[in-house]
């Protein structure tokens, strides 16, 4: 991150309001919010690492992670990361990114698209779909210590078995911070979904989306490993029903070991819910300004549950 001479940064409205109008035209199509099925959250790496990134996120997977981690890329990033297979059962199925430094030293910018869905299009059965275009923006505040946040647009579709599609529309916002304590040691915070609507229905009704407080902290105990553990949904223990806390209030864990300069392994634990998990595994390939990962996400660690329901994913990166 930058030293404490950091300046704020200042963005050319014109430029994000053309390229936000552009994709918003291009993603114009119904889209959704996971439900019944494999669920879990975006990029082949961060996956493979249990889904415990919050206080990791040095990538373009950043974010969705964790915005605030976009203030220390030195690089423009490209990445893209698809599901592989079980695709109407498992909710996300691509993510694209661009991030990279921002106008002002010690800023960065950043551009997402998500795509998921859960069930069959084709038929009268239950399905649930949406796309999110996000904008997201990161400023280094002190040596140690950056703010970040996410402006989000969605476009939601669903269908209750032997009804008809229903679509929608909502505008998203993300808070984040990602704190450095020492070289080892990272602290992160995601409020997702910290506003600003409610999923608004073509039928009338509006489904309310509450805030997700996701805390996260990465430990490197040296220039090759890192070990990250994150908190899900962390606030419905405090204010949830308690079926409601239950069903998602989880923990995650992963490691990732660089092997070599070009090879990491990765290791994690993605949890679903108290007691309910699935073993997540991996590697990336490092290829000059190029990196290939891929991720494996497990079946349930409880006899009968799903998990994550052995699904594929690969991700590419380009670094420019």
């Amino acid at each position: 991150m930058a030293g404490p001479g950091t300046r704020m940064c200042s963005f050319t409205v014109s430029r994000v309001a053309a390229v936000a109008v552009a994709l918003m035209v291009a993603t114009s199509a119904p889209f959704v919010f996971a439900c019944e099925g494999a669920g879990a959250c975006v990029g082949a790496r961060p996956l493979a690492m249990g889904g415990a990134f919050i206080a990791v996120a040095d990538d373009s997977s950043a974010v969705y992670w964790n915005p605030a981690g976009l203030a220390g890329l030195a690089q423009r990033q490209l990445g893209l990361t698809s599901t592989l297979n079980n695709r109407d059962a498992f909710n996300y199925d691509e993510f694209l990114a661009y991030a990279g430094p921002g106008p002002a030293a010690g800023c960065g910018t950043g551009l997402g698209f998500v795509v998921e869905h859960v069930g069959s299009l084709e038929g009268s059965e239950a399905y649930r779909a949406s796309r999110w275009l996000v904008y997201s923006v990161a400023c280094s505040v002190s040596r140690d210590l950056a703010l970040g946040a996410n402006l989000r647009y969605e476009t939601h579709a669903r269908r209750l078995p032997g009804s008809g599609l229903v679509l929608g529309s909502r505008w998203g916002m993300d808070l984040a911070l990602l704190y450095r304590a020492s070289p080892e040691l990272s602290l992160g915070l995601l409020l997702q979904d910290s506003g600003l609507s409610p999923i608004r229905w073509g039928d009338g009704r509006e489904e309310t989306v509450r805030v997700n407080v996701r805390p996260g902290i990465a430990y490197r105990p040296d220039p090759t490993t890192i070990i990250a553990v994150d908190l899900y949904d962390l606030g419905a223990l405090a204010s949830g029903p308690p079926e409601e806390a239950s069903g998602t209030f989880a923990v995650r864990a992963g490691v990732e070991r660089r092997v070599s300069g070009r090879l990491a392994a990765r290791l994690g634990y993605y949890g679903i819910g108290p007691g309910v998990g699935a073993i997540t595994c991996g590697a990336g390939w490092r290829e000059n300004a190029w990196q290939v990962d891929y991720a494996y996400l497990g079946a349930g660690t409880t006899p009968g549950h799903p998990g994550l329901g052995g699904t594929h994913q690969i991700g590419v990166t380009f670094k420019f």
